[in-house]
This record gives C-alpha cells, structure tokens and sequence, in this order.
C-alpha cells in the first residue's frame, strides 16, 4: 500500500504541470481514473465450476493520462493496483493474496478515427500497447485451515503420473515482495457526450515476464509459462481545457490537419470575402460621392441667371439680393470692409472717430475679451453722443465648419455685442441691428481676423442695410 501512496502523490504533484502546458491554441491532455475487476491467470488451478472467478473479492483501480499527438494518436502512462486473489482445490488445497501495483508507459490510438478519419460520430473504439514494470507482495497459505505453507510443501501432479513435486515457494513466510516488467494490450468503447467529457469501458490483457505473481512457480508447468492479468473497467475521461478551444479528442483529422489543396481553397475563400467587403465599400462610397460631386459641379459652374448681377449665378447665390457694386465672395455674400468714413446718402453724412476697430472673438466662441468691451464702450459712447446715430452689427466666422453651424455661430457673435451695448450701456435696443453673415472663405484655416464683428453706423436705417 506504500507504493500506490507514492504513485497517488506522483500523480497529484504532476497534475497541475499537465493542466498549465496547454498549447495556446489546441488542447490534448486528458486524464481517466478508472474502476473495476480482475482475472489472474497464473499456475493455481482455479475452480472452474465457479461462475465469478475469486478475484473479483476485490476492486481493481487506477488512472490514466494521455496526451493527444494527432486525433489518432496519443501517447500516456497508467497506475493500477490489482488485487490478485486465487483458490487452488487440487491436487493441494491452497489460496494465494497478491497485491500488485503496476504502472506503465503507453502507445495509444483511436481504431475508429483510424479508419474513419474525418466521422462525427461520439463513440470510439480505442486502444492501447505498451511496457512498464510491477511491484507485488504476496502470502501463500493453505486452505481452509489458513495455515502458511512450509518450505517442504509438496503436492501430487495429476497431469504428470501422479508425481509428487515440490511447491516451490520463492522465499518462506508472509507478504514478501517481487518485481516484474508488464505488457499491457487493452482495448475500450469510448462515448463523448460532452467537449470536456467521455465515459468507457475498458479491457486489459496484461503480460508478465514472471512466473510466480502468486508466490510460487509450481503446480500444472512448473514455472516454465508467464502469468498474465485479465481486467476489466469502466472510467470516466476529464479532457482539459476543452470548453474554449479545441481539444483534440473532439475534432476530425482534416480539421487537425487539412489537406493543402483545401487549405489552400479557404485561404482564397477567405481572400475573396476581403475584397469583397472592400469593393462593397468603395462602391458605396462612390455612390455616396456621385451626387455630392454633382452638386460640387453646379456650384462651380458659371452658368446660369444671375438676378442681383453680383457676378454669382442664383444655383450658388446665398445672398440673392445684393445691392449694385457690392463686393461678394463666392457664395454671394457681402464681403466684410473696414469702417466706412463715406456714407452712401451725403444727406445723412456722420463723422464717425478712426479709433472703433473690430471686436475679435476665440475660435468657436462667442465671450468679449477686454479688448473687445474696451472697442464696445467707444461704440456706445459715440451712440449716446448723437442720439441718431445707428449701428449695424456684422459676425463673421472663419473658414472651418459647415456653412449652417457658422451662420448660426456668427449670428450669436452680433447679438452677443447687441446684448452688451442694451444691457450694460444702455443703448435703445431698437437703434441696433444685429446682422450675421456666415464664414469668410478665404484663408481656409483657422484665422482670427476673420472671427469678429464689425460696426456700420448710420442715421438712416436704410442706409444702414446697405452698407
């Protein structure tokens, strides 16, 4: 019982390697413990008459650990323990109690993927050959009287003239201990009803390079045939790390190791399924692109009526009612100056100081830095020094973002200085037109010139408006 202590603890210790050696991108590991019974067939000349053989007094366990070279293929190592338990009645009446433990270094391979390659199917038929070695420990006595038999023990050959021959016991006494090199042959019916799990039954044919697994080489061929062990188990496969990623117990040759040619056909399959995703998308794009290019088209083109005569056709026109001799940009609209000293209407001529520059504003903001209330307080001062006076606010924007966002974003800049000169200098707010004309188109980058409001005065709302 000390060596399966041993190999239990080789097995534990040796368990958390197996789990944590995984490949990274295929499992093959498995381990099986395993239960069932035994026959000896050794030189005790069992009762035949009996339907269940002695040794099935006591269970047969063990354990198995293979790992999966291809889904054929495997190789693994075993441990067991096989209680050997025997009656002799004739010619002498005698019982042997073997414990042996055996552990062996096996070749293993799936019969049905063999010949079945690339089969779905859940049940296998497996097999296993290999070599290994035995510890045993034994105890001869007679029987019934379970007495130890002596040294001198004969018995009376019946298969021989009715010799009388010595037992031949290999040392005297109880529970000695031998050695033995095994060869296993086993085969199994395997059922995988889950990825991590398979249940089998298993069945062993076990040879030994000894005669005397049960004490003696005596008896029917006097120690001139080797003892073998028949066996039989059911046990329950864990295969590890199976449930996220593919174990090789759960998938078909061709899937382990595709043929070139079809490798080769998912490879372009695959390739094909790429370039299609990427035509798709640049189809859609272009189909995107075609009506925004037209549109571009028309806009560039200088044909068409022209009804202000501002030398921008109505199509791209954004102010389309422009006043004669009106400097525009591309769109139509009025382009910004500086403070005009003339005025249109010599009936309404004001004098207007050179020191009101405009009011400049961050990018996408519309707040009054210092500067810019230091350039509204002269604003308002001029407009409570001539009561008549009226002023025209103009926003601009510069060149980035869409032409609707810098409309709206210059329309909250005039009315952002509006605001200022009502509320805080009290300036009627009906003497105050806040005007905003859109982005400027060139530079086109972010320019802060271009971000600010201009002041038109007047003493005629008309002239105001067409300044």
């Amino acid at each position: 019982m000390l060596c399966i202590k041993k190999i239990i603890l080789i097995i534990l210790i040796i368990t958390p390697t197996i789990i944590f050696s995984q490949s990274k991108k295929i499992s093959r590991w498995s381990f099986m413990p395993e239960y069932g019974y035994n026959v000896f067939d050794g030189d005790i000349n069992q009762d035949l008459l009996n339907v269940i053989p002695t040794s099935f007094r006591d269970i047969t366990f063990g354990a198995n650990i293979e790992y999966a070279l291809t889904p054929t293929w495997g190789l693994g190592i075993d441990a067991y323990y096989f209680p050997l338990r025997a009656k002799n009645n004739s010619p002498t009446a005698m019982y042997i109690n073997t414990d042996l433990v055996n552990s062996d270094f096996l070749a293993t391979i799936n019969f049905t993927r063999l010949i079945f390659p690339n089969t779905k199917s859940k049940l296998f038929v497996l097999g296993s050959i290999g070599m290994g070695l035995a510890y045993y420990t034994y105890d001869i006595r007679y029987f019934p009287s379970n007495d130890v038999i002596p040294d001198d023990a004969t018995y009376v050959d019946v298969k021989y003239n009715g010799q009388v021959r010595p037992i031949h016991l290999t040392k005297s006494g109880v529970m000695k201990y031998g050695v033995s090199v095994s060869t296993p042959i086993t085969f199994s019916l395997e059922y995988n009803f889950s990825k991590p799990l398979a249940v089998g039954a298993k069945v062993h044919y076990r040879a030994y390079a000894k005669d005397n697994l049960e004490g003696a080489t005596y008896l029917n061929w006097d120690g001139v045939t080797n003892d073998y062990i028949g066996a039989g188990t059911v046990y329950l496969r864990y295969k590890f790390n199976s449930i996220k990623r593919d174990h090789l117990r759960n998938i078909t040759n061709r899937e382990w190791d595709p043929e070139p040619s079809l490798a080769m056909i998912e490879e372009v399959k695959k390739d094909m399924a790429g370039l299609k995703r990427r035509v798709d998308t640049v189809e859609k794009k272009v189909k995107d692109l075609v009506p925004r290019v037209k549109k571009l088209e028309d806009l560039i083109a200088n044909v068409g009526p022209d009804s202000d005569n501002d030398g921008v056709i109505d199509l791209r026109d954004l102010d389309p009612n422009t006043p004669p001799n009106t400097v525009v940009d591309f769109y139509g609209k009025t382009l910004p100056v500086q403070v005009q000293k003339e005025q249109k209407s010599q009936r309404n001529k004001i004098e207007i100081p050179d020191d009101i520059p405009a009011v400049y504003f961050d990018f996408d903001r519309t707040e009054l830095d210092n500067d810019a209330l230091i350039t509204i307080s002269k604003v308002a001062s001029q407009m409570r020094k001539d009561t008549s006076l009226l002023v025209e606010v103009r926003g601009y924007c510069d060149f980035l973002g869409d032409m609707t966002y810098n409309e709206s974003l210059s329309q909250r800049r005039s009315d952002r200085v509006k605001r200022e000169l009502v509320k805080i200098w009290g300036i009627a707010d009906d003497r105050i037109i806040a005007n905003g004309k859109g982005k400027i188109i060139l530079p086109q980058m972010k320019y802060r010139p271009n971000r600010r409001c201009e002041f038109f005065f007047s003493n005629d709302i008309v002239d105001v408006l067409n300044q």
